[in-house]
């Protein structure tokens, strides 16, 4: 019977031990580095490009990583995979934090916490030259078939539009799609948009308006409060001192 008693308690300990959440500051300076989960496929905010005849990630993500860990004192890792996996990656302590181009959302929030913005932009629609008169409104997509990536907030946008949505891992492939004529329209936000329209030459950035923003935050694990305010003074800090601004327009550089 005690050694029934002495499992039951070993096994809530363990329970108990396994739901402890957050990651402070002081767990990130002991191992030395920050480690960083994005999704490289999303230019100009994370992608990859060569660089003295290497493949390199680079991007605005990618920079704003390099001056959080530059701040904390430690080396930046990045992690990359798809998209939709990063949420259960930081839950999972895979990773410290995540920045890659993520909004907040309800769904989001119940999962993990979230810094302020570092981003602020329009979402936007891309469709093929030749349907550009074509689609107008967002009436105009009504039934069609949508691309999106796959778990991005754009994607309840064009479930709102049309029952017919095609979701894939990476912006790449959807836009390709597109391209291809295997979708109708694609929906992204408005800077990366623009840099596809510039990849594709029978690509263009339609006329319609969608009433939604891309509102881009740091992601980190549950009750990392420490971390979360620490990320807040770094970003308020970058954005009073034009860093940001410099930052997202030298990452536009290189996506072109």
């Amino acid at each position: 019977m005690k050694k029934v008693l002495l499992m039951i308690m070993l096994v809530f300990i363990g329970m108990v031990g396994c739901s402890k959440q957050g990651v402070s500051i002081e767990d990130i300076q002991k191992e030395g580095t920050l480690l960083i989960g994005l999704s490289g496929d999303y230019p100009p905010f994370e992608f990859y490009k060569m660089v003295d005849g290497k493949e390199t990630l680079v991007g605005f993500d990618v920079m704003l990583g390099e001056k959080i860990a530059e701040e904390l004192g430690v080396e930046v890792k990045f992690k990359n995979m798809d998209f939709n996996s990063l949420i259960g990656a930081l839950q999972s302590g895979q990773v410290d934090m995540v920045i890659s181009g993520m909004s907040p959302n309800e769904e989001r929030l119940n999962q993990v916490d979230f810094s302020d913005f570092y981003y602020t932009g329009e979402n936007a629609v891309l469709v093929r030259k030749e349907d550009a008169d074509r689609y107008q409104t967002t009436e105009d997509l009504k039934d069609v078939k949508i691309g999106t990536q796959l778990g991005s907030i754009q994607t309840p946008i064009a479930q709102s539009l049309t029952t017919n949505v095609k979701e894939l891992a990476s912006t790449q492939s959807i836009v390709l799609e597109l391209s291809n004529e295997n979708v109708e329209a694609v929906i992204l936000g408005n800077d990366i948009a623009a840099r596809y329209a510039e990849q594709f030459d029978n690509v263009v950035v339609s006329d319609i308006k969608i009433e939604s923003e891309e509102k881009m935050a740091v992601a980190l694990p549950k009750e990392s409060t420490e971390l979360t305010e620490q990320v807040n003074k770094i970003i308020s800090t970058l954005k009073a001192d034009g860093t940001l601004g410099k930052m997202l327009e030298e990452a536009m550089q290189l996506a072109n």
